[in-house]
C-alpha cells in the first residue's frame, strides 16, 4: 500500500493557497442504468457554473465513462493514467469550455472497476489535494452496488440517488440505499426525480421509496426535486452539449437550475459520513 497521507499537513497547504471553505462533495448514483444520472450531474455542474461556482466533476463510472462523451470532448488522460504513474493530476484534469472542470475516467478498462488498496491511495492522494480549489466535487458514480460504487458513495459528503417512476428504478434505488445503510453505515440520502412526467408530481414517485425505506431501513431521505421529462434532452445528447446550454429556457434546464439553486442556499450543518474518505482532505474541516 502506498505512503499515508499526512492529512493536516495537506489541509494547511491547500487552505492557504485556495479556498477557505473546502468543495462540498456530492455524489450522483442510482440503482440502475438509463435514469440519466449523468445528463444530471453535467447539467447540475454547468448551472451551478453559471451561478459562479467552481465545480470539478470526477467521471467515477471507471468502467464505462460517459461524461466526456456528453461534452464532446476526448481526454489526453485518464484516471487510468493517474493510478499508473503516467500522468500527474494536472495531465489529467480537462479545463471545458462550459467552464466545468472533468476528471475523465477510462472507458472500457476494467481492470480498474474494482480498485485495489494501492490505488485507492494514489486517488485519494490525488484528489485530495484538490479539496480548496473548488467549490463544488460532482462524482458521477457507476449504477448498481458494485464495490466501486459504494467506495464513492461512502466518500461523498452528500449522497443523490436519481430515480424515475419506473418500478425497477424504485427497486434498485432501495437496493443501493439499503446496501449503504445496513452495511456502510449511511443514516441520510437526496433523492431525485428524472425524467418526470409533465404535470406529474415528483412526490408521489418519492413517496413509494419513502414508504419502502421507513418500513425497513433506518436511513433518512430527503427530496431534492423533479427535473421534467424533456425532449431536447435527447437532442443535446446527440449535439454531444448540456441541454442547459442548447435550451436554457426548456422545462429540464428551470428544472436543473432550480436544483442548483436548492443546493447552493442549503445551510444544514457539514458532515462527513465517515468511511473510506476518498474526499478527505475536502471534508477535514467537518472530520
Amino acid at each position: 500500500m502506498g505512503e499515508i497521507v499526512d492529512f493536516q499537513i495537506l489541509k494547511e497547504k491547500y487552505h492557504k493557497k485556495y479556498m477557505t471553505t473546502p468543495a462540498k462533495v456530492i455524489s450522483i448514483t442510482s440503482g440502475k442504468g438509463g435514469v440519466g444520472k449523468t445528463h444530471t450531474t453535467v447539467n447540475l455542474g454547468l448551472a451551478l457554473t453559471k451561478m459562479g461556482k467552481k465545480v470539478l466533476i470526477l467521471d467515477a463510472d471507471l468502467g464505462l465513462a460517459n461524461v466526456n462523451i456528453l461534452l464532446g470532448f476526448k481526454p489526453g488522460a485518464t484516471i487510468a493514467d493517474l493510478l499508473s504513474g503516467e500522468a500527474s493530476m494536472k495531465d489529467v484534469i480537462v479545463k471545458h469550455s462550459s467552464g466545468l472542470d472533468i476528471l475523465p475516467a477510462a472507458s472500457g478498462i476494467t481492470q480498474i472497476i474494482n480498485l485495489g488498496d494501492e490505488q485507492r491511495q494514489i486517488l485519494l492522494s490525488a484528489v485530495g489535494e484538490l479539496g480548496f480549489d473548488y467549490d463544488y466535487l460532482l462524482v458521477d458514480t457507476a449504477a448498481g452496488i458494485g464495490d466501486s460504487v459504494i467506495y464513492f458513495n461512502q466518500a461523498a459528503e452528500e449522497i443523490i440517488v436519481v430515480i424515475n417512476s419506473e418500478p425497477t428504478s424504485l427497486t434498485d434505488a432501495y437496493a443501493l440505499i439499503k446496501v449503504l445503510a445496513t452495511q456502510h453505515g449511511i443514516t441520510s440520502v437526496s433523492v431525485l426525480i428524472n425524467r418526470n412526467p409533465v404535470g406529474a408530481d415528483g412526490r408521489s414517485t418519492y413517496a413509494k421509496l419513502v414508504a419502502a425505506t421507513e418500513k425497513f431501513l433506518s436511513v433518512r431521505l430527503k427530496y431534492l426535486g423533479a427535473i421534467s421529462e424533456d425532449e431536447v434532452v435527447a437532442e443535446a445528447v446527440r449535439s454531444q452539449q448540456p441541454y442547459l446550454s442548447l435550451y436554457p429556457s426548456a422545462r429540464a434546464s428551470i428544472d436543473i437550475n432550480k436544483l442548483a439553486k436548492k443546493i447552493v442556499e442549503d445551510n444544514s450543518p457539514r458532515q462527513s459520513q465517515g468511511g473510506l474518505q476518498f474526499f478527505f482532505s475536502a471534508l477535514l474541516e467537518n472530520a
